[in-house]
């Protein structure tokens, strides 16, 4: 794959849609059972656990519109902005996963409305497609942020600065000068 400004927008925004699409999925699946209470079963997505991982991929995904947006040292300010939210993505998951007991003990607490402990949980494995979204992100920011990307587009049609001698009819004409009117200087 030929490293090209479109490109590097198109798998930033196919990771991030990975990651919001990883995010609603279902993480953990957790049961509490107490004698004499009812069985309390959470089945719980990472927006669940953490809200920071959503607004950080939403950023992400939104981000791509300022990269199309911008040019020069502006676009690569915005590609800075994007390198540091997908090391956001990938430190924030993992913190997510290093404290899931945390999170998910947090959850049983407004559930249940008091402190539990015994409770039993399946985890998914969502943060193997989170954090290599977030790297390639990080990845596709530093990129943007370290590479002149020239479109062509404005060059195509910036007018040419040649002299009236040289110039065609339909030149002149994009230039505002009468075509038809004899010059002496010609």
């Amino acid at each position: 794959m030929k490293l090209t400004l479109r490109n590097l927008i198109s798998l930033e925004l196919l990771s991030s849609v990975i990651v919001l699409i990883a995010l609603s999925r279902p993480w953990v699946v957790a049961t509490y059972k107490e004698t004499g209470f009812p069985t309390v079963n959470l089945s719980l997505s990472a927006n669940q656990l953490n809200s920071t991982l959503n607004g950080l991929a939403i950023a992400a995904a939104a981000s791509a519109l300022g990269v199309v947006a911008t040019r020069g040292i502006f676009r690569r300010l915005v590609g800075a902005v994007i390198m540091a939210i997908g090391f956001g993505i990938v430190l924030a998951t993992a913190n997510l996963v290093k404290n899931l007991d945390v999170f998910v003990g947090l959850q049983f607490e407004q559930a249940v409305g008091r402190e539990v402990t015994g409770w039993v949980a399946q985890t998914s494995y969502y943060e193997w497609l989170v954090i290599p979204a977030g790297v390639l992100i990080a990845l596709c920011g530093l990129a943007i942020a370290l590479k002149s990307f020239e479109t062509g587009l404005s060059k195509r049609y910036e007018r040419n600065p040649a002299t009236e001698s040289q110039l065609t009819p339909w030149q002149a004409l994009d230039q505002g000068i009468d075509p038809t009117i004899e010059n002496p200087s010609r």
